[in-house]
């Protein structure tokens, strides 16, 4: 789990900076990482995605980030 919040703490950092698909390619990579902890990947990857609808609402793999990131964290079991 700390694999996947480093990896969407550097895709905020990314964001922030205007490096937009460097950040979702970090989001991507930490939503695809096998042992997470829903919470914790909710809080951070929260972040993210604020930042990047906040800075990018018109770009399409925010939208496809943000709705991926809502399909992990709404899962049961």
């Amino acid at each position: 789990m700390r694999t996947a919040e480093a990896e969407l703490t550097l895709g905020v950092i990314a964001a922030r900076n205007g490096a937009v698909d460097e950040a979702l390619a970090y989001g991507h990579k930490a939503l695809n990482i096998d042992r997470r902890s829903q919470p914790s990947l909710l809080m951070v990857g929260s972040e993210l995605d604020h930042v990047l609808q906040q800075r990018y609402p018109k770009h399409s793999d925010v939208r496809a980030f943000h709705n991926t990131l809502t399909a992990i964290t709404t899962r049961t079991g």
